[in-house]
């Protein structure tokens, strides 16, 4: 993901990364006609994550297209397997 942040996101950057993930996820259930490219972008720039690796996004919002999970973090910022 090689993400640039701005200041202290509070959580694991993969955690914040994975509720951008979802909300984008949940808005694209709901209205297939946005472009998930800009709001995944969004998503994460509204949350402190202002530039990712583009390759990245972009297999990420295909992914979200194709209706695969993605796991890249856990949303409530809690370590996996605790």
């Amino acid at each position: 993901m090689e993400p640039e942040v701005d200041g202290e996101l509070g959580a694991r950057v993969e955690d914040v990364a994975q509720e951008a993930i979802d909300a984008t996820a949940t808005t694209y259930t709901n209205d297939a006609g946005i472009d998930v490219d800009e709001f995944l972008r969004v998503q994460l720039s509204s949350r402190g994550i202002r530039a990712v690796n583009e390759e990245w996004l972009a297999e990420t919002a295909h992914q979200i297209r194709s209706g695969h999970e993605i796991r890249v973090g856990e949303p409530d910022g809690s370590v996996d397997g605790s």
